[in-house]
């Protein structure tokens, strides 16, 4: 049983913490030969949210060329990275399984102009936060969501081995729904955190913030109704509940001085929201506020 990750970003290293845990043989392929042997030398470095510590090892190499051709991938790089990978893997003629795990649903064409013949999209809840090149922080127990997109369903079957209380995983049969759900949940995170430099919890408990976090659910509810059944007003306030201490991706690239990922999150909703000719005022004017944001940090 084995998995390649691409990519040891947060969600990237406490995935793959959970798989080495649950006994599969996991490799990570990476593109700095320092986190790779740091990797390989120190395995990955979980905090938990009793604050103890599990090193679980795993496998790290920057050559696709050494990576197993039986392997099931998980794609767990930022959508600006994606291209380039998804290029490397077409030059490599790589037929795995593929399972997606990208914030967003930017990165859907793209994988759509690829040929790999079994594929699934995943979600991820969990808080986590990565404190070096082998060390992440689990902040909060979210859920894990599968959805084959097309070719074998059973090939994913690897991934809900892992399956436990504090890492749950579930299936499902509908992978656009899925994104679409994720990313309606990050649009009403994302940008406020990053915007008001607020960690998730905070959403609920500064009044302010909260007034903004229910304008905007109401405002993305309006735009798309037939999420209701699975998305409630609930739904994303638990989230925020249980990643109470994390601070979005979106939060986390803004104060590294990193792009954020606005088009393939926010601008990507607006983008589909106009398609169904529904305006999203108060999500355009933090789209305008982020850009601005980055457009600063770019100059300075």
């Amino acid at each position: 049983m084995e998995v390649i990750i691409a990519g040891a970003g947060s969600i990237g290293l406490l995935l793959g913490s959970f798989l080495s845990e649950a006994g599969i043989d996991v490799t990570f392929y990476v593109r700095r030969e320092e986190q790779a042997e740091l990797i390989r030398a120190e395995g990955i470095q979980r905090i938990n949210q009793d604050n103890t510590t599990d090193v679980l090892r795993v496998h790290a190499t920057t050559d696709i060329r050494n990576l197993s051709a039986t392997a099931l991938w998980v794609v767990a790089v930022k959508y600006a990275g994606l291209r380039d990978l998804l290029s490397e893997m077409q030059e490599t003629h790589i037929i795995n399984p593929v399972l997606f795990v990208q914030n967003g649903i930017g990165h859907l064409e793209l994988v759509k102009s690829c040929e790999f013949p079994h594929v699934a999209f995943a979600t991820v809840e969990h808080g986590a936060r990565r404190i070096d090149d082998c060390t992440v922080s689990h902040n909060g127990v979210g859920m894990v969501t599968i959805a084959t997109a097309h070719g074998d369903d059973s090939l994913f079957d690897l991934i809900g081995q892992v399956h436990s209380d504090i890492f749950p995983i579930r299936r499902h049969s509908d992978a656009e729904q899925i994104l679409l759900r994720k990313v309606l949940i990050n649009c009403m995170i994302n940008p406020l955190t990053a915007i008001l430099k607020v960690e998730n919890g905070e959403l609920l408990t500064n009044d302010y913030c909260l007034t903004l976090f229910n304008a905007l659910y109401e405002e993305l509810l309006d735009a798309f109704p037939e999420m209701q059944s699975i998305l409630s007003y609930e739904d994303v306030a638990d989230v925020c509940r249980k990643t109470a201490r994390n601070r979005s991706s979106m939060l986390v690239d803004r104060l590294a001085g990193r792009p954020m990922e606005i088009e393939t999150i926010v601008t990507a909703v607006i983008r589909k929201a106009n398609g169904r000719n529904k305006s999203l005022p108060f999500l355009t004017t933090y789209e305008q506020m982020l850009f601005a944001v980055e457009w600063k940090g770019a100059k300075l």
